[in-house]
């Protein structure tokens, strides 16, 4: 096997989930996100020699992005939603306790609700959030990509740490009322 087929399976496994974690929020359909993915990679694939190794996580978010745009041009707004029962993080186990599958499950669903909400209602402290914790960017990174200052930057993920204190807050209070 060449040693570009290496990289990109290596590039796969490490990305695969996140491009398609992000293709899904801006498109709420598990096929197209599926499909977004594939083309993100077959682009890859066709630049690898001329993407730095660096930057290939941030290449991929932006093509996916950027391919996410162009369905949503040609093909209009997509309804369908999926979700999977159990993530691979709770996959089965035998001797697990289903109580304690049952707890992490919805634990994992009311973190994805309160991060839906921060990408809906702060779009641009949910984008440099995930850019700093998934893509290990800094704020002089993040601020160069979305064209503010470093210091804003840093006073998102200030007060954006705050209004997910809050939110986690909100809904554990709704799921003891329920």
């Amino acid at each position: 096997m060449k040693e570009k087929d290496h990289r990109l399976g290596d590039y796969f496994k490490r990305y695969k989930q996140q491009i398609m974690w992000s293709v899904f929020l801006m498109t709420h359909d598990y096929h197209l996100s599926e499909d977004v993915c594939q083309d993100a990679f077959i682009s890859l694939w066709k630049n690898l020699n001329r993407v730095p190794a660096e930057k290939v996580g941030r290449w991929l978010f932006r093509v996916s992005e950027r391919v996410c745009i162009d369905y949503a041009r040609k093909g209009g707004k997509y309804k369908m939603v999926f979700k999977e029962e159990i993530s691979d993080e709770l996959a089965f186990d035998a001797e697990a306790d289903p109580c304690s599958i049952l707890i992490a499950k919805e634990e994992k669903e009311e973190k994805e609700l309160v991060l839906e909400r921060l990408r809906r209602e702060k779009p641009l402290w949910y984008e440099a959030l995930m850019l700093h914790y998934d893509e290990h960017m800094t704020d002089r990174e993040i601020a160069k990509i979305m064209g503010v200052k470093a210091s804003l930057i840093g006073k998102w993920r200030e007060r954006t740490v705050k209004w997910l204190t809050k939110a986690y807050e909100e809904e554990d209070q709704k799921g003891d009322r329920s």
